[in-house]
């Protein structure tokens, strides 16, 4: 990043080749739409270009760009279209085996459905929590200072999420 703020706007083109995975899964597992989750990476990559001076080179990269991220889709969310269209968990990339057998697939795809359904139910701040936790991998500080709260808020957003969660599954598999 420090390459593209000095001028070397080429080196962007990498930077998109390793995170894009991860912005995607970020954005889609908040909207559930593949389409709507992809422009929102472009938009991502783009507002990460035009800001490029806010990137202090302080702590990582990830850090600075999932809070950019944050902050597209919140003003994503605000201009939210109610008529959007939802498509079903599998299109996330989840890092699992080459070719499981059918049987596999569908289960995977069954509890997939299940947790992104779950996760809609919950507040949009336990599901931002719960997702740049545990399925980005950002550090609780990290995820406060972004939203600019304290580390203890997002712990008890997660705790309770978690437990939502939990009782949300529990009960749609009665």
């Amino acid at each position: 990043m420090k390459q593209v703020q000095h001028g070397d706007v080429s080196k962007l083109g990498l930077l998109y080749e390793r995170y894009k995975g991860d912005a995607f899964a970020y954005f889609y597992r908040c909207t559930g739409d593949q389409g709507r989750s992809e422009d929102l990476v472009q938009n991502l990559f783009i507002r990460m270009l035009k800001y490029r001076s806010t990137f202090g080179g302080h702590g990582e990269f990830s850090y600075w760009m999932f809070a950019m991220a944050r902050n597209l889709y919140i003003d994503h969310v605000r201009k939210k279209d109610p008529l959007r269209k939802r498509q079903p968990m599998e299109y996330v990339p989840e890092e699992i085996d080459e070719d499981p057998n059918p049987e596999e697939r569908m289960e995977r795809s069954e509890k997939a459905r299940q947790l992104h359904n779950a996760l809609g139910k919950l507040s949009e701040e336990k599901k931002e929590a719960i997702v740049l936790s545990r399925f980005q991998g950002l550090k609780y500080r990290e995820i406060a200072k972004m939203c600019n709260c304290t580390e203890n808020a997002i712990k008890s957003r997660i705790q309770r999420g978690l437990l939502e969660l939990k009782e949300i599954l529990e009960n749609t598999r009665v």
